[in-house]
Formats: C-alpha cells, structure tokens, sequence
C-alpha cells in the first residue's frame, strides 16, 4: 500500500480511537450483536445457481405480468469528488450499471418522476432487487406508480471495482450527482430493449435520491455539495447514532485495511477491499430483526466486500455532514427500524435538517435491514405515501 494511501486510513484510525466511541467499542467487541433476539439462529442452506435463476424468472415474469419495465441501465461517469467532503479518489473514467424499474404508463407519461436508490456498506443493488415475492423493493414500489433507479455504486457488484483506496465516500457522491444529471438529460444508455415503453433513454422532470445504510451518507452528502435534487430520502443512517455493534465492525474493517485490504471478489481482482461482518452469522445479526428466513437466506450470499477509501473517509464525512445538512432545503424522509442494532438516533438525526420540511417514519420491529423486515408492506406504504404527496 502507498504512502499517501497509509497516511488516510491511519488517520481515519487515530480519529475514531480519539472519538468518544472509542471505549464503547471495546466493550461491545465481547458482548452479543444488538438485535440479536429477533434474528433465526438457524442457518438455511442459501439458494442454490438453479433455485436463483428460477427466482430471478419469476420475478421477471411478474413484473411483466404487472406491466412494469424492467430494463438494464449503465452510466458513465468520473471518479472525482467535487463534494464537500475532502476525499482523494482516481480521476478515472468508469461505469456504473443497475436497472431502471417503473411501470409502463409513467414512462409514458407527461411528468416522469424517478428515484435513484443508494445501497449500503454491505449490501449493493441486490438489497432493492430481493428475488422473494413481496421484498422486492422496485417492483413494490412501481406497483404503487413510482420510477426507480438502482445500482451497484462504485466497487460494488456488477460496476467497475478500481483499486479499493482509489474512490472515497464524497467520490460516491460525486458520482449520485453524475447520475442524477444523466436521468434529468436522458443521457445514460439503455442495456436492453423494454417490452413495453420508450426504447431509448428518457429524461425525468423530477428527481429524487434515496439512500439506505451508508447510502443514507453519500445521498445527504450530494444534496448539501450539489443541490440538484428534487427531494432525499435517508434509510438506517444518522451521523451520531452509529451503535457500539456498528463501531467494533467499523474498526475490525478498517484494521484489515491498514494492512493493505484483500481483492474485491477473485485473487486477480483489484485490492483494498474489506468486510465488514465477518461471516454470514454477523451479516445476519447485524441487519435483520423480524425477517422472515427466506428474505435472510435470498439476501446473505450476496455479502460483499467494499472499498477501503469508502471506509477511511467515512468519519471525516460525519464532522463535514454535521456542518452542512442544515443547508439542504428539499423535502427529506427519514426511516429507521425501532430495533436496529446499528443505527440509532433518527429524531436527534432529524433534528440536524434545520432548512428542510422533514418527516420520520419509525418501523416497529425492524432492524437494519428495514424494508426486508415482515412490516416491509406498509413501509412501502409510507415511502409511497411520501413520495406522492410531493409529487416525486
């Protein structure tokens, strides 16, 4: 590892063992996961390649079924970072990849509306395309009238993985903005031809940008530095609620990453990446609570590791966020699961969007993991509910 990449994640080190969490974390690294006693201790066989590939075919046949377009989308775009958050990154030229999910007639339409979906840490664009009827997060949401954009962020999933010290969390949010232009000019490229809708790229009236976990940060981040957005959703994320739990896998990550960090996927893939569970049992306790088991098997073989630049720019981020969301003026929805044992916090969270009409919405039962949790039905009631009464 470089220099200059060493200097970053060791002084993401001294930041956090100087900050107050310090000794929590200490304690909690010999304590049960929080959350712990609403998560199966059973662990199922995952999915086998056939049983996902069935899966995969239901979902698309009914999704047409449904007449919602399901189509592969990709965008080009610079791993730069012109936020407000100082974070080094590459400078390179990359491709981000998701789907574009929405029924038929908004496409159509006069207004088209969109919201483009931030995953986690963790997760990637599978955590809004669970193949289990009822969590697929896109098609219940388009089943209530409503665009969605998801993708794998930068490092993650079927996008281009740099070296992982090369991108940062502002570059994350760079990046959301980049794509948020792409929607509005009809810019980006359609993988494949929709069976239904406009066979070319269409550009939105409106868009909004959703985050969930630490996409919650690379949302809010790109609405206080860019303010391109027509409104921000932040999901299991608060800025000085981060659990005991949350922080002991935090600094277990970022030690890995001080020691260079392992491939993104394959030996000959390229490294600075890390876990942060270590092993499906931690993934598991860590974000779900009141889950069904299939949602937990469907979702825990598709754990990844992300980029450490992600990781050790994270914190600095948190002082930088802490300045500037009273800036943000649109509209913003908070959701949090009332039993997440990463992330606490939501009304003090909410307290800090001081130039924003805001809403919080607190799911019983939930965990990190919210929307995956048995309540998810009328969580996407909520967010549609939102959603529509602010035309997004």
């Amino acid at each position: 590892m470089s220099i200059i990449k060493r200097v970053a994640v060791l002084g993401a080190a001294a930041a956090l063992l100087a900050s107050p969490v310090a000794a929590a974390m200490t304690a909690a690294a010999d304590t049960p996961a929080a959350g712990a006693a609403g998560v199966s201790t059973t662990v199922s066989s995952p999915p086998s390649p056939a049983e996902a590939e069935a899966a995969a075919k239901e979902t698309a046949a009914r999704l047409a079924a449904q007449h919602i377009v399901d189509v592969p989308v990709s965008f080009t775009v610079r791993n730069t970072n012109g936020s407000k958050t100082g974070c080094r990154t590459s400078g390179g030229i990359q491709r981000i990849s998701g789907h574009l999910t929405a029924p038929a007639s908004v496409l159509s339409g006069g207004k088209r509306a969109v919201t483009l979906y931030q995953h986690g840490i963790a997760a990637g664009e599978w955590y809004w395309r669970l193949d289990v009827p009822g969590y697929h997060y896109a098609e219940e949401l388009a089943k209530r009238g409503h665009a969605s954009v998801t993708i794998d962020r930068l490092g993650y999933g079927a996008s281009d993985r740099p070296d992982g010290f090369d991108t940062c969390i502002g570059a994350e949010a760079d990046i959301a903005h980049q794509i948020v232009q792409q929607l509005r000019a009809g810019t980006y490229t359609l993988e494949g031809k929709p069976a239904e809708g406009p066979g070319t790229a269409q550009g939105f009236d409106t868009v909004t940008l959703a985050g969930q976990s630490n996409g919650g940060q690379v949302a809010q981040i790109e609405a206080y530095s860019f303010g391109a957005i027509d409104g921000l959703m932040i999901m299991d994320w608060t800025d000085r609620g981060l659990t005991p739990e949350a922080n002991t896998r935090f600094f277990s990550a970022l030690q890995s990453c001080m020691a260079g960090g392992q491939p993104s996927r394959a030996p000959s893939d390229p490294s600075g990446y890390v876990y942060y569970d270590l092993g499906p049992d931690q993934f598991r306790r860590g974000n779900f609570h009141d889950t069904e088991q299939r949602v937990m098997d469907a979702a825990a073989p598709h754990q990844n590791r992300h980029p450490c630049g992600d990781m050790s720019s994270q914190l600095d981020s948190v002082f930088t966020d802490l300045e500037h969301l009273g800036s943000i003026k649109v509209p913003v929805l908070l959701v949090y699961g009332d039993d997440d044992a990463r992330v606490t916090g939501g009304s003090a969270h909410q307290r800090l969007f001081t130039g924003a009409q805001s809403e919080l919405v607190t799911i019983p039962g939930a965990g990190h993991y919210a929307t995956m949790a048995r309540s998810a039905p009328s969580t996407f009631d909520r967010i549609d509910a939102w959603l529509d009464a602010r035309g997004l």
